[in-house]
């Protein structure tokens, strides 16, 4: 792709579709011999531009990520907003995939406030005072805290690394994308207790318990995938062993 040519070609899953002015696609700039990876700013009125609805999930409804159609689309040199510095590989490490975790660690703690909500004003009639008070309700309360609490610490730490580096403890690949994983698996844990806190209740359509739990369950779609994050921790251990 290069400016002031014509492009074509969808870019698919992007967020917030509907109601952009202006897009960022991530692309490979090729120049002469040379190419890498670029990014570029498209104005969604641009001539060519369009949006084909194709969102039609289970979860994640509300981010309205359709496919973006361009369509013999030309750029002015302008809209290249970023290129890569020579020799820079695709898949270098990339801290701004650290919103992916951020994302479901906040549903995660949306999860947590609507059980916590349920638990302080459900009373049955068996009950002289709201289920809160109940031990194994307290229990799963504080597992839901203590794993969100250890989710939070592992982001921030990564993102640390990253606004304030330290000579030889840089944060990597495999860590970025452990904090996905991690992320995912804590939100999947605490969003599965609190729909233990509510029971039937979540379930219910007009319940937003059961919309984050199904926003959650994106989560296992989201690059990197799990097994390629083992995949590179194992490769490390083989290297640290002498295998590799």
């Amino acid at each position: 792709m290069g400016t002031g040519t014509s492009y074509g070609g969808r870019k698919t899953f992007t967020s917030l579709a509907p109601v952009l002015d202006l897009v960022v696609v991530n692309t490979t700039l090729i120049e002469g011999d040379t190419e890498g990876p670029a990014d570029f700013l498209i104005p969604m009125d641009a001539p060519g531009v369009s949006v084909d609805p194709v969102w039609n999930m289970m979860g994640m409804r509300g981010t309205g990520s359709h496919d973006l159609v361009l369509d013999d689309v030309v750029l002015p040199a302008e809209a290249l907003v970023y290129r890569a510095p020579a020799g820079k590989r695709v898949n270098q490490a990339n801290p701004q995939l650290l919103h992916v975790p951020a994302c479901y660690l906040g549903a995660a703690r949306a999860a947590r406030e609507e059980a916590l909500a349920f638990a302080a004003s459900y009373q049955p009639n068996t009950l002289d005072r709201p289920i809160i008070h109940l031990p194994h309700i307290g229990a799963l309360i504080g597992e839901i805290d203590v794993e969100l609490a250890a989710a939070r610490h592992f982001m921030y730490s990564v993102a640390a690394k990253w606004e304030h580096p330290v000579a030889d403890e840089g944060a990597g690949i495999a860590e970025l994308g452990a904090v996905k994983v991690f992320a995912i698996r804590t939100a999947l844990s605490v969003a599965d207790k609190a729909l233990r806190i509510a029971g039937a209740h979540g379930l219910a359509q007009t319940h937003p318990l059961q919309r984050l739990f199904r926003d959650i369950r994106f989560g296992l779609s989201n690059p990197p995938m799990e097994d390629s994050v083992l995949r590179m921790y194992h490769q490390q251990a083989l290297r640290e062993t002498g295998q590799a």
